[in-house]
């Protein structure tokens, strides 16, 4: 049973317990708007084979829309998908008139729920969650390892523009309200500040580094932490 099928069995069983913790390590990454989240999550995949032969170091996955494709299903929510997929996150009374006229399940309670798939995840190890408030969910879990990325507005907005296919200024609008929708959630939930590096393990701006540069070190750095215990 692969990861997937081990938690769409977790939300259909409605258990209570979080399952046991393997010990493997996760990453999360939260990231500005066009910063390479989703490149990273790969590139970081790619790399941890060449790193380590361990068995910590194979069967990653990346779960960002997969994860939303999993609450989604849940017919007792009636989660929007394509709300889900955008990573919206709408404040106080736009949502509460929204859930009026929609009869969608309100916004809280998709988002813990999706909180709850999120330390699912990480308590299973060899994950990369993108997005979502990753890191705030498993705060506390010592086997997670939070990346940052961040880069200048102009490449933000280039790299919007062509994953958008759109004129710059749309670009522009896209990338500040992804940002300022996800800082509320952090914000809302957590009561913390997104931006806040001290709430990172590293924090990359991509603008100068490569996202492929970034994945090495975190692959590296993945592996100096494992050491340890593999040698013991």
């Amino acid at each position: 049973m692969n990861a997937i099928e081990k938690i769409k069995k977790y939300l259909r069983d409605r258990m209570g317990l979080m399952p046991e913790q393997t010990g493997y390590p996760f990453v999360t990454i939260s990231r500005e708007a066009g910063a390479g989240g989703h490149t990273l999550a790969r590139e970081i995949i790619r790399r941890l084979p060449e790193v380590t032969t361990e068995e910590w170091g194979r069967g990653w996955e990346v779960f960002d829309y997969r994860l939303c494709l999993l609450v989604a299903q849940d017919e007792d929510l009636k989660a929007p998908l394509e709300l889900l997929l955008r990573d919206e996150y709408r404040r106080g009374l736009q949502q509460a008139i929204r859930d009026m006229l929609t009869g969608q399940a309100e916004q809280y309670l998709v988002h813990k729920r999706i909180f709850q798939v999120i330390r699912i995840l990480a308590a299973m190890g060899r994950v990369v969650i993108v997005g979502r408030a990753g890191n705030y969910v498993t705060r506390g879990m010592p086997q997670g390892l939070h990346v940052r990325l961040v880069a200048p507005d102009a490449v933000r907005v280039q790299r919007m523009r062509e994953l958008l296919d759109v004129p710059e200024d749309a670009a522009r609008r896209t990338m500040l309200t992804q940002d300022q929708e996800r800082a509320d959630l952090v914000r809302d939930f957590f009561n913390s500040d997104s931006c806040n590096p001290k709430d990172y393990d590293c924090v990359w701006n991509t603008g100068r580094v490569a996202v492929a540069q970034v994945a090495d070190a975190v692959a590296r750095l993945l592996a100096a932490r494992a050491r340890p215990r593999a040698d013991r």
